[in-house]
C-alpha cells in the first residue's frame, strides 16, 4: 500500500469536507467509509 500523509475514518460531510481541505494542501489522503458509494447519507437526505 502506498504511503498516505492523512487517513480519514467517514465520508459524511465532515470526512469529505476533510478530504478536500487536505489535498488542496497537496496531503495523500485516504478516505475510508463502511458505505458502497462516498456521501451516502447527504445523497439520501
Amino acid at each position: 500500500m502506498p504511503a498516505v500523509d492523512v487517513i480519514i475514518a467517514g465520508a459524511g460531510a465532515a470526512g469529505l469536507m476533510c478530504a478536500i481541505e487536505a489535498g488542496k494542501r497537496g496531503r495523500k489522503t485516504l478516505l475510508i467509509d463502511h458505505a458502497k458509494a462516498v456521501g451516502e447519507k447527504i445523497r439520501i437526505s
